[in-house]
C-alpha cells in the first residue's frame, strides 16, 4: 500500500480521505456517514472488528491538535490485512472518529467553525458535533471511550525536569475525584500502556490534571460509568510536527488493543498505586530560553524566553517565534537553551528602550520554523 499518514500538524479532512476510503475497503473495517459540522462537512467515522468488546475513540475534537489522529490511522495501516487485524476484529470493535471537528481542522483552531470549544459542550450539546459524539456513545455503547488530544510545549512534569512527552488521564467523574470501578479500570490500561513507553523514553509521560468539569466529555462519559482515557499527545524534543510523539501513540495504542482480554485486572491499590505514581503536567517550559542575554544584569534577571505561535499558511504549519518572557523567568526549563552572547553583545550598543522590538525581530529571523 502506497498510502501514507501525512506528517505536517496540518491535518484536514481532505487529507486523510484516502486513508479512511481504502481502509474501508479492506476487510473489518467500516466507513459510517456520522453527520455533518456547522460549515456542512462530513465527520466520518471508521469501525474495526466485530468483537465482543467495545472501544469508541475520537480525535480532533479540537481541530489543531492532529498527532492523535495520526496515530490511530498509522496504527490501522500497519495491521492492515495481518494476521494480528484478524485476531484483534475477532476480539475487539473500535469505532474512530478521526476527526470530530472537521471545521476547526480545516483552519487549524481548537474551536469549531462558530469558536465553540466541543470539550466543554457535554452539558449543554449546542453544536452538531457534539451531538455526533453523543449520538455515536449512546448507540454504540462503549466499554472504554478514548478521548485523544494534544498538548502545548509549555508542559513539564511536576518535581523534574522533564518534558511531558506523552500524558494520560483517567477522568474524574465528580468533584470529589472519587476513584470510581470506571476510572479504575482506565488507570490499569494508563499503567500498561506508561509501562511500555517508559522503556523508549523514561520519566517523560505525564498524569493530566483530573479536576472534574461536568462540561468536559471526558468527565461526563465517566460519570455515567464508562472508562475513559484521556490521551495527551505532547512535544519530544525539537520535532515540532511531532511525529516522534505520533510513533510512541501508536505504540501505546498497540500495546492497549493487544491488552483486552488477556488478564483480570489487579489489585485496585496497585492500580492506584502505579497510577499515582506518574507525575502530574505542569507549566515548566518556553520553546526557547536565551541565557544571559540582557546587558547589565544579573544572572536571574538577565534571560529571555520564547514562545512557537502556530500560524497557517499555504496549507503548511509555520512555527513563528514570539518573545514571551525577558529578565527573571517564570519557567525553568525549554526545549531549546540558546547561549545569549550573540544576542547580548548586540544589545550593547542599543538604548534599553529599543531592546524589546530588536530581539522579536532577531528571534523571529534566527529561529522560525
Amino acid at each position: 500500500m502506497s498510502l501514507q499518514v501525512p506528517t505536517s500538524r496540518y491535518l484536514p479532512l481532505q487529507f486523510i480521505a484516502p486513508i479512511i476510503g481504502e481502509l474501508s475497503g479492506r476487510k473489518h473495517f467500516t466507513k459510517i456517514h456520522l453527520g455533518e459540522s456547522v460549515n456542512g462537512e462530513p465527520v466520518m467515522g471508521l469501525k474495526f472488528g466485530h468483537g465482543a468488546f467495545k472501544v469508541l475513540a475520537w480525535s480532533q475534537m479540537h481541530g489543531n491538535e492532529s498527532t492523535t489522529t495520526k496515530a490511530l490511522l498509522e496504527y490501522f495501516l500497519k495491521i492492515i490485512d495481518s494476521e494480528e487485524s484478524r485476531t484483534l476484529a475477532e476480539k475487539l470493535t473500535i469505532f474512530t472518529i478521526p476527526i470530530l471537528n472537521p471545521d476547526g481542522a480545516a483552519v487549524f483552531t481548537r474551536e469549531n467553525a462558530v469558536e465553540i470549544d466541543l470539550n466543554r459542550d457535554a452539558v449543554d450539546l449546542s453544536q452538531p458535533e457534539s451531538n455526533i459524539l453523543r449520538a455515536a456513545y449512546e448507540s454504540f455503547k462503549p466499554d472504554l471511550c478514548l478521548n485523544m488530544h494534544g498538548q502545548r510545549s509549555i508542559y513539564g512534569l511536576t518535581g523534574t525536569e522533564n518534558p511531558a512527552i506523552v500524558s494520560f488521564l483517567a477522568p474524574a467523574a465528580d468533584a470529589d475525584r472519587t476513584v470510581t470501578d470506571a476510572r479504575l479500570v482506565a488507570m490499569h490500561y494508563i499503567n500498561l500502556m506508561s509501562a511500555e513507553l517508559s522503556a523508549e523514553i523514561g520519566n517523560c509521560i505525564g498524569r493530566y490534571d483530573d479536576s472534574y468539569n461536568a462540561n468536559c466529555v471526558g468527565d461526563s462519559f465517566t460519570a455515567e460509568g464508562t472508562p475513559t482515557i484521556l490521551f495527551e499527545a505532547g512535544q519530544y524534543g525539537l520535532d515540532y510536527q511531532r511525529n516522534n510523539t505520533k510513533a510512541l501513540l501508536v505504540k501505546a495504542l498497540e500495546t492497549l488493543f493487544n491488552a483486552f482480554g488477556t488478564a483480570e485486572l489487579p489489585d485496585s491499590q496497585g492500580i492506584l498505586s502505579d497510577y499515582l505514581s506518574l507525575p502530574e503536567n505542569a507549566i515548566s517550559y518556553f520553546d526557547i530560553i536565551f541565557k544571559a542575554a540582557l546587558p547589565g544584569k544579573d544572572s536571574q534577571n538577565g534571560h529571555i524566553a520564547a514562545q512557537y505561535k502556530e500560524h497557517l499558511q499555504d496549507n503548511n504549519i509555520q512555527f513563528i517565534p514570539e518573545v514571551d518572557q525577558m529578565g527573571k523567568l517564570t519557567r525553568p526549563y525549554a526545549h531549546r537553551v540558546v547561549n545569549g552572547a550573540e544576542l547580548k553583545a548586540l544589545l550593547t550598543d542599543l538604548d534599553e528602550a529599543d531592546w524589546p522590538d530588536f530581539i522579536e525581530k532577531y528571534v523571529q529571523k534566527n529561529f522560525r520554523l
